[in-house]
């Protein structure tokens, strides 16, 4: 047991420093749970600690990131650990100073938790605002900031602008996605379709008055996006990004598209929100953006 905890933390310092260094305090509060082991993030740098113990040290004389796409990450010896080193550079670029304003706000400065449930919907949370954030900047927004919701009394988790546009931006989730996809042969089509819808519908109705809110209070934000995670961000298997609640992707956008145009009835009708993102995984290029806002190779 202690030998597997010390290689987590080893290997964190040695090949993930940017988890490491936001993160620390989260696999801290995980390694002191029993089933650590199966749990979010610590089962995966378990995994990538053997993994590293059985296999040569490669020499290895770059020390950052220059950039921020996807080849290089996409190599062989980068496949079984992808979403480590993915998370472990969008890290980085998050917190490079011009980036992302608040960008350490994403990480709680308390990490106290009884059961591995509490840690692991903490820890999906954060990945979900991290992966927001990739996303934005893969979109092309620039001057990106994370709001501080506890000082400012504010309920958007970003705002950012792109063009001459400002956006306000909420993250939240699918919070049926993980139960059906666990137990896929106990639903039909009809069922699963039914819960994206709903699941959607409660994403709008719970944030868009935030959007709203803020966009009134704050001269010049007048165009907002809601983000939806799918809980799958950067550990999530990508042979499923294919498919969402066991529905193909086409099933997807047609609900999505569905609930839009039940919701911009006329122009005065939620007249601030202009995106709605849903993640299908670990690749943010896969995600169900509507309307379309292009992605930067």
């Amino acid at each position: 047991m202690m030998d597997e905890i010390e290689n987590i933390k080893y290997i964190l310092t040695d090949r993930f420093p940017y988890i490491n260094e936001f993160l620390a305090g989260m696999v801290s509060a995980k390694l002191k749970i029993p089933s650590y082991e199966t749990g979010l993030l610590t089962s995966q740098l378990l995994k990538a600690a053997h993994r590293a113990l059985l296999q040569e040290e490669e020499d290895n004389d770059d020390d950052e990131y220059f950039g921020f796409d996807d080849e290089y990450y996409e190599s062989d010896s980068y496949k079984l650990d992808s979403g480590l080193h993915l998370l472990d550079k969008t890290l980085y670029f998050g917190q490079r100073k011009g980036n992302c304003d608040g960008f350490s706000l994403i990480f709680p400065t308390i990490n106290i938790f009884k059961r591995q449930q509490e840690v692991d919907n903490k820890i999906t949370e954060i990945l979900a605002h991290v992966k927001c954030f990739e996303f934005l900047s893969k979109a092309g927004l620039k001057n990106i900031t994370k709001v501080d919701q506890w000082h400012n009394n504010l309920q958007v988790d970003f705002k950012a602008r792109k063009l001459n546009d400002y956006y306000a931006i909420v993250v939240t989730y699918l919070y049926s996605a993980k139960h059906i996809e666990e137990h896929l042969a106990e639903y039909d089509e009809h069922y699963a379709m039914k819960s994206l819808s709903n699941d959607i519908a409660y994403a709008i109705n719970q944030k868009y008055p935030q959007i709203e809110q803020f966009c009134r209070t704050h001269v010049g934000v007048n165009k907002g996006i809601i983000f939806i995670s799918s809980g799958r961000d950067y550990f999530g298997n990508k042979k499923y990004e294919s498919k969402l609640y066991g529905l193909k992707l086409t099933k997807v956008i047609f609900a999505l598209n569905k609930e839009w145009q039940t919701r911009k009835k006329d122009q005065k009708s939620y007249q601030y929100l202009h995106h709605i993102v849903i993640t299908t995984g670990r690749n943010v290029r896969n995600a169900i953006v509507y309307p379309r806002l292009d992605i930067e190779e």
